[in-house]
């Protein structure tokens, strides 16, 4: 869940202008025609306690930190589509106890303009569509240099509706609103241990339930450098079904569904109308059989 935005200035005037970068999660709408946007994110992700099955947290003792390398670039092929890629990496210690980098799944995006109003709010919807590409691991990880999965092996669709609006007299004040839609049935073939829960000799597939993500963002601009930033985002993954064969026993079971409730508050330097930073956390408030995350991260935002 990564929001790629170009800085926006309504001033010349530092002290005056009104610039965003963010929020850390919520979709930005559609950039102008030939527009061109690179917002590199370094991102930390510490497991920190586990939600049991009746939404009780656990703490875990021990747990590696994930670090994730993750770069949006988005173009804009009109004013009303923009285009996108999405790579992903993963940075983790391997099983000989160095630190190795390895691919992530890919991300291919459309986003098409849906309706833009007129006023002082500038209100916009956005449609679009983004297509994961399996291009990191999720299997034989017992194989692996880097033992954990570091994509989901199914090339899944999603869909999702974005608006934003923005208010107060300076307009420094921008609010974002969105709802995702993972489609159901996209399939991994496993082999071996696996990020579902199968362990070596394993041999079948996994058929992915729908996943929805629902997230609220608001920034506030004090001047043309500095800005504050918040997302409250809700997740929901439907159960997964495992089905093959553990050596020659049969295996069919439904993993079970899981939501996660976090809060992702930030903050903004803006270098200039084309340059800028993010930089914050999303940290998991409440949730069912997941991780309890703390996830630090950092972007900085390129317009071209």
């Amino acid at each position: 869940m990564l929001a790629t935005t170009s800085a926006q200035a309504q001033t010349q005037d530092d002290t005056e202008a009104v610039r965003f970068t963010g929020p850390l999660v919520s979709s930005a709408p559609p950039l102008p025609k030939g527009a061109l946007n690179i917002e590199p994110y370094l991102i930390n992700t510490q497991t920190v306690a586990r939600y049991d099955s009746k939404g009780d947290r656990h703490d875990v003792d021990g747990a590696t930190d994930d670090w994730q390398i993750s770069v949006p670039i988005q173009y804009g092929a009109s004013d009303r589509l923009t285009l996108a890629v999405t790579l992903n990496a993963a940075y983790e210690p391997g099983r000989d106890g160095q630190w190795a980098l390895a691919a992530g799944d890919t991300r291919l995006s459309a986003s098409w303009l849906l309706a833009q109003g007129k006023g002082a709010q500038q209100p916009k919807l956005t449609l679009s569509m983004h297509q994961n590409l399996t291009t990191g691991q999720h299997d034989r990880l017992e194989l692996r240099r880097v033992p954990g999965p570091t994509g989901s092996g199914a090339d899944s669709t999603t869909l999702a509706l974005d608006g934003q609006a923005y208010f107060l007299p300076r307009r420094n004040l921008r609010r974002r609103a969105g709802l995702a839609w993972r489609l159901p049935g996209a399939n991994a073939g496993l082999h071996g241990q696996s990020g579902y829960d199968t362990h070596a000799g394993f041999k079948g597939n996994a058929e992915l339930g729908q996943g929805v993500v629902a997230n609220l963002g608001t920034e506030y601009s004090f001047n043309g450098h500095w800005a504050l930033a918040s997302d409250l985002v809700y997740e929901h993954e439907s159960g997964t079904r495992v089905r093959g064969l553990a050596g020659m026993a049969p295996v069919d079971e439904t993993l079970p569904s899981s939501w996660r409730l976090s809060i992702a508050p930030a903050a903004e330097y803006h270098w200039s109308d084309n340059a800028g930073m993010i930089f914050g956390a999303l940290m998991s408030l409440d949730g069912r059989n997941t991780p309890a995350i703390v996830s630090p991260q950092v972007a900085v935002n390129l317009s071209f």
